[in-house]
């Protein structure tokens, strides 16, 4: 594989032609995938050490420039850090007057991230997730703005509230596990709350829900619905094992689409209220659930590689 091809899949700067064209050769043979990861390990690690060198002079600096192949592997190679997932590292000052540092992490398609924010809570980002933080906490709040589906365990802190801005609500907390869907442009929108308390407002009706533990509170037509629930598998993607629990199957193929940045068009009216449950290993691909997902609800599809496109007939 072209190492120029790799690095701009890196960097977060290929077509969907170009990351099907990765994609295909890692899963190629293992040889391949172990290739990538090494690239993958030089890489962020360059991309880090880079950022620990440039932070004392980060007020005078809000950009870097791009590293050649040549000058990332050789800073890479002297640098120890462990990496889990590949991640896409933007920063900026988002306040000039208080010097606060922002940063977006990014999760490529079929990855997923670990991290720890200034406070001490601890996120989980689900694949093609973006999550926009600071550096360091305000003293009276801790907002943060998510694109995709996290996983929270909240440091508790009781004169700073944890919010979470997703696209239709904002979540608020004090100190709690829960777990947000959110995908920019999906139309779903689920909170789900494993212990604690969680306040979720739609942002355009301002409707509030108070979430107890083993609540939910998702967005249907124009209402916040709120409902229970008995099982924790909904949250097993944080080990790479995606859950369907009788859920309407057009929802399922919308997570789809997001879970693995291809678009799916459904023209076949009859599987409006087709239902699915079942289990997928993340790493298995879309196409493999969709064949799963064809013996079980009886149509046939076709994919346009080109387009980055599946169509359900």
């Amino acid at each position: 594989m072209n190492q120029n091809l790799i690095h701009k899949y890196l960097k977060g700067e290929t077509s969907s032609h170009e990351n099907q064209e990765i994609i295909s050769w890692i899963d190629a043979n293992p040889d391949n995938r172990k290739e990538f990861l090494r690239y993958r390990r030089l890489y962020d690690a360059a991309i880090w050490n880079e950022t620990a060198q440039t932070s004392d002079s980060i007020e005078k600096k809000t950009t870097r420039p791009a590293l050649s192949i040549r000058r990332w592997m050789q800073v890479a190679a002297v640098v120890a850090i462990a990496i889990t997932g590949t991640i896409f590292i933007q920063q900026r000052i988002l306040n000039s007057a208080d010097k606060i540092l922002t940063q977006s992490i990014e999760v490529p398609q079929g990855q997923r991230v670990n991290l720890t924010l200034s406070d001490g809570t601890k996120v989980t980002l689900n694949s093609n997730s973006k999550l926009y933080f600071p550096s360091s906490f305000k003293r009276n709040n801790r907002e943060i703005i998510l694109d995709g589906e996290g996983y929270f365990e909240v440091t508790h802190d009781k004169s700073r509230p944890f919010r979470v801005i997703t696209e239709k609500c904002k979540i608020e907390v004090l100190g709690t596990t829960f777990n947000v869907l959110a995908y920019k442009n999906s139309g779903i929108f689920e909170t789900s709350l494993i212990e604690g308390a969680v306040k979720v407002t739609e942002k355009q009706s301002n409707q509030t829900a108070i979430l107890k533990p083993q609540q939910k509170a998702s967005i249907e037509g124009n209402r916040l619905v709120t409902r229970t629930f008995d099982t924790e598998d909904d949250f097993l993607w944080k080990d790479g094992i995606y859950v369907f629990n009788n859920e309407d199957l057009t929802k399922v193929f919308r997570k789809l689409e997001q879970y693995y940045q291809t678009r799916i068009v459904v023209r076949n009216k009859n599987l409006s209220t087709n239902k699915c449950t079942g289990k997928f290993r993340q790493k298995e691909g879309i196409e493999h659930i969709i064949k799963v997902l064809q013996k079980a609800n009886n149509f046939e599809y076709q994919r346009d590689e080109d387009k980055n496109l599946i169509i359900i007939y």
